[in-house]
């Protein structure tokens, strides 16, 4: 078959399974039960990325998801606490992260931090994403996670198609050499229109909040794009692994949607705790 019709026809089947979960979902649970099979099949394809014999990452997945399960049922402010808590951590990883990303270091080997990237750098970010529905307001809305969904997929696909067309000069070839500026600047400019667009249509959060996300997506998006980039060069491989045929592994469809979720979770826990 050809790789494009390939692509297409697995990308269109991703989609679909996605947004079914995020529609029919009562409350959230189906959206979170596919976000952890999601996570439990990345944090295999991590695991050996890494190179980790980390099955104490599977007993933290079962963790969390009973975590996230109480905190979907029970929307207590002592589980609120701490997934902020969580989301704090996670950020703080990315964070360090982005600085070893720039200054092209790589992670000691026999550190603590490796060993735990697992649950800092991916299952946790799962969890956050399952809960992000249903942060503001404390209501499950379905049109939030669509619409952090859609701008990203928007700033992936013009980032792509000006960067391939009128890129010309390269973002950081150390580690993307495909990447331009011209992309990434294109990518943005998407990733606002996309997040204009979506506050006009779904009422879910004012202009000026899915303005900001929108910042907060494009350009964290691409910063986690780029660490996946690195931990892949570092390990000598194209794709974390060919599940989805023609897009590579799940890591490779998620690692920007990972990257942001602290991000964007901090964010919506501000705008409830200013309102």
């Amino acid at each position: 078959m050809n790789e494009t019709i390939t692509r297409t026809i697995s990308g269109l089947i991703y989609i679909s399974i996605l947004i079914t979960a995020i529609f029919y979902s009562d409350n959230g649970y189906s959206f979170a039960l596919l976000l952890f099979a999601f996570a439990a099949i990345s944090c295999w394809e991590f695991n050996d990325l890494l190179k980790l014999n980390n099955f104490r990452a599977y007993f933290q997945l079962v963790i969390l998801a009973y975590f996230t399960y109480i905190a979907i049922t029970n929307q207590s402010s002592l589980s609120t606490r701490a997934f902020i808590i969580f989301s704090l951590s996670t950020l703080c990883t990315h964070l360090y992260l982005t600085y070893n990303l720039f200054k092209l270091k790589t992670i000691n080997e026999r550190s603590i931090l490796k060993q735990q990237l697992p649950l800092l750098y991916l299952l946790i970010p799962f969890s956050l994403l399952a809960l992000i529905p249903s942060v503001y307001n404390n209501t499950y809305n379905p049109y939030i996670i669509l619409g952090i969904l859609i701008i990203i997929w928007s700033n992936d696909t013009f980032a792509y198609l000006i960067g391939k067309n009128f890129g010309k000069r390269k973002l950081y070839p150390k580690i993307s050499p495909k990447k331009t500026i011209e992309g990434f600047v294109g990518g943005i400019i998407a990733g606002i229109i996309a997040g204009i667009i979506i506050a006009f249509t779904t009422k879910s959060l004012s202009l000026i909040h899915w303005m900001v996300l929108s910042l907060i997506i494009t350009i964290f998006g691409t910063i986690g794009d780029l660490i996946a980039s690195k931990f892949k060069r570092e390990a000598n491989i194209k794709d974390s692994s060919n599940l989805i045929p023609g897009h590579g592994g799940f890591l490779d469809r998620l690692d920007s949607l990972i990257f942001v979720s602290s991000f964007i979770y901090l964010y919506l826990q501000l705008i409830n705790y200013v309102s």
